[in-house]
């Protein structure tokens, strides 16, 4: 038991502080951007944010952090790493029992990845009000998952269609939506219905919020000198000392 928890867990096998209700953090959130305690918005742009902030009430996400939350910051970030990856495996199971063409089963991929989208977005506009990750390299691997998670989902909803050409098996779902995501296009499978292409103008918009994402979080470890570019490189101590304070940070939103 102790191996498992050193090797899943690291040094943070001890760390059981106390956080704040995640309800009541989304609560603290939604004053922020309504009172606009962070920055001067107006028009879409708040409309946005606050339809944002408010999203988040209706998926299952911020009340399993709440639950999590009670037992401490590393089980509320276990948590939501475990349902990331149930995200995840959903579309696997649905495609390994056949069940692409269930209404039910459209309507869960569809609930998850509009959650994701939210999610992705909300990372993006409501980034002045929300805390700093602990680790940026855990978050650059939970986008991957988020991205394969979204490629995954829309595999199942192009199948269930049917609007694809030289669509048979549920491998060529999957192919189909990896490569639309990616934008190659080899032309020998395209959306002939209505249905499909709309499925891939949204899925399209989703591979540009992660483009987005990607190359924003890139250009901000980027440092300019001489006319020249290098990614910012921290020495291990200084590593340290980062991520420590990004730990304190986190527990002043959260704990």
């Amino acid at each position: 038991m102790r191996f498992l928890k050193k090797l899943f867990l690291s040094n943070w096998s001890t760390e059981f502080r106390c956080v704040r209700p995640a309800i009541t953090i989304q609560n603290d959130h939604l004053k922020a951007v309504w009172n606009d305690e962070k920055e001067n918005t107006f028009g879409i742009e708040r409309l946005f944010k606050l339809f944002l902030v408010l999203s988040s009430y209706v998926f299952p996400g911020l009340y399993l952090r709440h639950i999590s939350g009670k037992f401490g910051l590393l089980p509320r970030k276990i948590c939501s790493e475990v349902y990331v990856i149930f995200k995840l495996i959903t579309p696997i199971i649905i495609f390994r029992y056949n069940l692409e063409d269930s209404i039910f089963a459209i309507i869960l991929i569809s609930y998850l990845l509009l959650e994701t989208l939210l999610y992705l977005l909300g990372v993006i506009f409501l980034s002045d009000i929300y805390s700093p990750p602990i680790s940026k390299k855990r978050s650059y691997l939970m986008l991957v998952i988020n991205y394969i998670e979204v490629c995954l989902g829309f595999a199942v909803l192009y199948k269930a269609t049917g609007g694809v050409s030289e669509l048979v098996s549920n491998f060529d779902a999957v192919y189909f939506s990896f490569i639309t995501a990616t934008t190659i296009g080899y032309g020998h499978m395209a959306p002939i219905g209505h249905d499909a292409k709309a499925l891939a103008i949204i899925h399209s918009m989703y591979n540009f919020i992660f483009i987005g994402l990607v190359l924003s979080n890139f250009a901000f470890n980027i440092t300019y000198k001489d006319g020249t570019y290098r990614v910012k490189e921290n020495k291990n101590k200084s590593e340290t000392v980062d991520q420590k304070k990004r730990i304190n940070i986190a527990l002043k939103y959260e704990g």
